[in-house]
């Protein structure tokens, strides 16, 4: 539908502008910026028992997780490569497609780029796809653990917090409809293929995935005492060779 009508976009977008005061209004009102503030931190909050499982895990390998690894490893696969690879760091920081408050239609000064364009003139943090709306697409994967008479209502409802925040930020002229759009097909997407790589019961094997985490974490465990204590030594070596400068020099000031 945006590919085939690309002022869709456009005209959603002049929903929310003002021409008279050439800027859109909401973006600059507090109390919208303070919902869109905690919205953000709702994602990091669903994550933070999943960090929390992996970096006990690699501080202490022989410990059992809190949480099963296969849950553990969906939850930030999922995050890291939806909202964080995908959605940040390829997309939104190379596909080249001003926001809406920088195109001409909107008292900007860069040309309106449908989004199957990558080569506008944006050149960092664009326009498509929306990286804060990813991540709140991305409560679907905590979603999909619910008990699964209420999965479906979880579900919807991390559906539904995606689509606010997404569209709060078409209020603020900073995405387009479609960025949005993609935004949440992407990630939903993502989060449903780590959910079969590790959830998958004809594929999940919690004990063969802690083995995993266990080795990695006494490889790092390894690397970093040999790390540390190469460290040690040429501090060693440095502090020895200045303890001999500072000797001669020493010396030769009391010859003189």
């Amino acid at each position: 539908m945006f590919a085939v009508s690309p002022s869709l976009d456009l005209q959603v977008a002049a929903l929310f502008f003002d021409h008279e005061q050439a800027r859109f209004p909401l973006a600059t009102e507090s109390g919208w910026h303070s919902l869109r503030q905690a919205a953000n931190w709702i994602p990091w909050l669903l994550l933070s028992p999943a960090i929390a499982a992996l970096l006990l895990k690699l501080f202490f390998p022989a410990r059992r997780m809190l949480i099963a690894p296969s849950i553990t490893l969906y939850l930030l696969g999922s995050f890291l490569i939806g909202p964080g690879l995908v959605s940040n760091a390829l997309l939104n920081e190379n596909w080249g497609r001003p926001r809406p408050n920088h195109v001409q239609q909107f008292a900007g000064a860069a040309d309106f780029q449908p989004w199957w364009r990558p080569s506008g003139a944006c050149t960092r943090n664009c326009s498509f796809v929306s990286g804060e709306a990813s991540q709140a697409f991305w409560a679907v994967a905590p979603a999909m653990l619910a008990p699964p008479q209420v999965r479906p209502v979880a579900m919807g409802a991390a559906v539904v917090f995606g689509a606010s925040v997404g569209a709060m930020r078409v209020v603020f002229g900073r995405h387009f409809v479609s960025d949005i759009v993609f935004a949440g097909l992407i990630t939903i997407a993502i989060v449903m293929g780590f959910y079969r790589l590790l959830l998958d019961p004809l594929r999940r094997n919690d004990a063969r995935l802690e083995r995993a985490v266990e080795r990695t974490s006494v490889a790092l465990h390894k690397g970093t005492g040999a790390a540390l204590a190469g460290l040690g030594t040429a501090l060693a070596h440095a502090g020895g060779t200045l303890r001999h400068t500072g000797q001669h020099l020493h010396k030769r000031i009391a010859c003189l």
